[in-house]
C-alpha cells in the first residue's frame, strides 16, 4: 500500500516496520543508525503530504536520510547500504531523482535549498538540519543572509540534542531553553482557555494575536528566529504523526510569503534501546548483533586511539599541550585526554575554521594546541590554515584522522586532499605515521621539539608495528628493505601494504628497496640525491590525489635539481572515491594486493 493511501493507524504501524528494517539493515551494513531512528517520523509525514520530487526535500549532511530512501523506491536496496556498488550512505544525486543535492558535510543545506527555491518559486522546497549543525558557519551565515525572505522555503531544524558526541555551545542551549519555558507554554495555554469560553471572549479574540506575540517577544527563546525575519513554529513533536501531519497540511497548502523555521524535538535512537541509551556510540556504527547491541568483529587497536593515548602521556608530563576537536572527540581518540583535563580540553561543536583560528589564539598565549579533525572536515579550514596559523608561524599541531582512503562513508568523506592542499602551505611540515609505534615518536617532535605548525595524517587503519623504526627526524626516511632495480617510496600505511606482497614480488624475481616515508614534507633531499640514479623504477605511493601530491613534490624537486628522473606514481587519479569497505577500494584502487602487485611488476 502507498503511504499517502494509509489511514493514521496503518502509518504508525508501518513507522515501526521501518524501524525493524533500519536495525536490520545497520546492523548488516554499519552506518548511522541513531539519527535515522529519530526521524521516521518526521519523514513520513514529509513525505505523505509533499509530492516529492516535484517538492524537494534536502537533509543537511544526510546521514539522515535512510528514512528518505526508503520511501523513494531503494528500500529492497537497504541491505546494500555503504557496500561497494550499493546505496550511498548521503544522498546522492547520481542515485535516484528524489536526491536533488549530493550531501555529505555539514551546514551547506540551507544554503543550497535557499538557492533552489529562489530559482524554482512554483516548488515548495524543505531543508532538514541537525540543532548540531546549525550552529557551523555556513549555515548560520545562510541563516542572518536571508532574512527568512524567500518564500515557500520550508527550514526543519531537528533537535536530538546530539551530533555526533553531545551538543556544545551557545546555540544549544539556545535551543534547549525553548524547549524549557513553561511560562511561556502554560500562559500560552491559559490564555487560550480564557479567549475561548465567556461572551467577553468575542471581544477579545482581535487582540489575541498580538497578546501571543507580546508574550511570544518577552518569554519565548525563538524570538531570534523572528527578529531574523523567520515565522517560527515549535518546538513539536517529533513522533507524534497525527500533529506532524496536520502541521504540514495546513503549511503546505498555502504559499507561505516568508521562509518557516520549522522546530522539531525528535530522540536519537528512538524505539532500539540500546541506541537510546548510547547516543554517541550508536551514531555511526560497524555491524552489530541486534540482541544485545554489540559489534560483530573483534575490536582492535586503531591508529586513532594509538594517537590518543599519546596524547594522554604527553598531556601527563606537559601541561601546555591542549586538545581541541570539532564534535568528534571519540572518533579521534581523545576521550581520555578530555575526561583527565578538562580545563585543557575543547570540543568546539561542528566549527573547524573556529579550532584552527582558536589554536592558533592559545598558540600566541604560549600553550602547544593540537587540533583533531577528520582529513575531509578539515579541508573547510583552509583559509584558516594559511592566514591564522602559517603567516605567524604558529607552534599548531593539525592531525587529520581519517586520512587517505576512509571507506564506506564514500566520496563526501575520502582523505584524499590533505597531502595536496597542505604542501601549499608555507612554514608547515607534514608527517604520515608509517606505523603505530612512529606515531609517539612524531607527537614528541611535534609537542616537545618543534616550534611550527605542524600536519599529521592519521589513517583509519588497525594499529600495527615495525620493529625496525625506532626514531624520528624531519626529512629523513627509514630503508626497511635493500633490493635493486625498483625503489618503493611509500607513505604513511601504504608500507605495510607493500610489505604484505614482499613474497609475492620476490617470487616474481622482484626484490624492491622499500622506504617507509613519514616525513613527506621536508622531503629526504640527501636520499633522493644520493640513491634515486640508482634503480631503474621509482614509484612512490601515497593515499591522496595525485595532482600536488607526494609523488609531485619529488618530481618538482629533481627539477630544480635539473635531475631528469621518471617517476611512477600509485595515487588517486582526477576522480572521486565511491563508498565501500576500506580494504575492497584500497584493492580496487591499486593499493594492496593484486592491483598493487601488478602496478610494482609492471615494465
Amino acid at each position: 500500500m502507498k503511504l499517502k493511501n494509509m489511514t493514521l493507524e496503518e502509518l504508525k504501524k508501518e513507522s515501526e516496520v521501518i524501524r525493524s528494517e533500519l536495525i536490520d539493515a545497520v546492523s548488516s551494513c554499519g552506518g548511522h543508525l541513531g539519527s535515522n531512528l529519530g526521524i521516521v517520523e518526521l519523514t513520513m509525514a514529509l513525505h505523505y503530504v509533499l509530492e516529492s520530487p516535484k517538492d524537494v526535500i534536502l537533509f543537511d549532511v544526510g546521514h539522515q536520510s535512510y528514512v528518505h530512501k526508503i520511501l523513494t523506491g531503494r528500500r529492497h536496496k537497504m541491505n546494500t547500504l555503504r557496500t561497494f556498488g550499493g546505496l550511498s550512505p548521503f544522498l546522492d544525486t547520481s542515485e535516484s531523482e528524489h536526491d536533488l543535492y549530493t550531501t555529505g558535510h555539514a551546514g551547506n543545506i540551507i544554503s543550497a535549498a535557499s538557492g533552489i527555491a529562489i530559482a524554482n518559486p512554483e516548488r515548495k522546497v524543505v531543508a532538514i538540519i541537525g540543532d548540531a549543525s546549525l550552529s557551523n558557519g555556513e549555515a548560520l551565515e545562510a541563516i542572518n543572509s536571508l532574512n527568512g525572505k524567500v518564500p515557500n522555503l520550508f527550514i526543519i531544524i531537528n533537535d536530538n540534542e546530539m551530533s555526533i558526541g553531545e551538543n556544545v555551545g551557545g546555540l544549544f542551549k539556545y535551543l534547549n531553553g525553548i524547549l524549557h519555558n513553561k511560562s511561556y507554554n502554560s500562559l500560552k495555554r491559559n490564555t487560550k482557555k480564557i479567549l475561548e469560553h465567556g461572551a467577553i471572549g468575542s471581544k477579545l479574540s482581535s487582540l489575541a494575536g498580538r497578546f501571543e506575540n507580546s508574550v511570544k517577544y518577552f518569554l519565548s527563546p525563538g524570538n531570534l528566529f523572528v527578529e531574523l525575519g523567520y515565522e517560527y513554529i515549535g518546538p513539536v513533536e517529533g513522533h507524534d504523526l497525527e500533529t506532524l501531519l496536520k502541521l504540514f497540511k495546513e503549511l503546505f497548502s498555502n504559499i507561505q510569503p516568508q521562509t518557516t523555521m520549522i522546530h522539531i524535538k525528535t530522540t536519537k535512537g528512538k524505539g532500539y534501546a540500546p541506541a537510546e541509551l548510547e547516543k554517541e556510540k550508536y551514531h555511526g556504527v560497524s555491524p552489530f548483533d541486534v540482541e544485545n547491541g554489540q559489534p560483530l568483529a573483534s575490536k582492535t587497536m586503531s591508529f586513532s586511539e594509538v594517537f590518543g593515548e599519546t596524547m594522554f602521556n604527553i598531556g601527563v608530563k606537559n601541561d601546555k599541550v591542549v586538545a581541541i576537536s570539532a564534535a568528534m572527540v571519540k572518533g579521534v581518540g581523545l576521550s581520555k585526554f578530555f575526561e583527565k583535563f578538562p580545563t585543557r580540553s575543547f570540543d568546539v561543536g561542528i566549527a573547524e575554521m573556529h579550532a584552527v583560528t582558536f589554536a592558533g589564539g592559545l598558540a600566541v598565549g604560549g600553550k602547544k594546541p593540537v587540533v583533531s579533525i577528520y582529513s575531509t572536515f578539515m579541508q573547510r579550514a583552509y583559509d584558516q590554515l594559511i592566514h591564522d596559523i602559517s603567516i605567524q608561524k604558529l607552534p599548531v599541531t593539525i592531525v587529520m584522522d581519517r586520512a587517505g582512503i576512509v571507506g564506506e562513508d564514500g566520496k563526501t568523506h575520502q582523505g584524499l586532499f590533505d597531502i595536496s592542499f597542505f604542501r601549499t602551505v608555507p612554514n608547515f611540515k607534514i608527517f604520515a605515521p608509517t606505523c603505530a609505534n612512529e606515531i609517539p615518536l612524531i607527537m614528541n617532535y611535534a609537542l616537545n621539539i618543534a616550534n611550527e605548525p605542524i600536519a599529521i595524517r592519521i589513517s583509519k587503519s588497525n594499529a600495527y608495528t615495525i620493529e625496525e623504526i625506532t626514531d624520528f627526524f624531519p626529512g629523513k626516511w627509514n630503508v626497511l628493505n635493500h633490493g635493486d632495480k625498483v625503489l618503493i617510496l611509500a607513505t604513511g600505511v601504504s608500507v605495510k601494504e607493500v610489505l604484505d606482497v614482499k613474497e609475492q614480488l620476490s617470487s616474481r624475481d622482484i626484490n624492491p628497496t622499500i622506504v617507509a616515508v613519514s616525513s613527506i614534507k621536508p622531503l629526504d633531499e640527501a636520499f633522493i640525491l644520493s640513491e634515486l640514479s640508482k634503480y631503474e623504477r621509482v614509484i612512490t605511493i601515497e593515499e591522496n590525489i595525485k595532482t600536488g601530491g607526494f609523488g609531485s613534490s619529488i618530481l618538482e624537486f629533481l627539477n630544480e635539481q635539473k635531475i631528469s628522473k621518471h617517476i611512477e606514481m600509485i595515487a588517486v587519479n582526477d576522480c572521486f572515491i565511491p563508498h565501500g569497505s576500506r580494504s575492497r577500494l584500497l584493492k580496487e584502487y591499486g593499493f594492496s594486493g593484486s592491483r598493487l602487485i601488478e602496478s610494482i611488476c609492471k615494465e
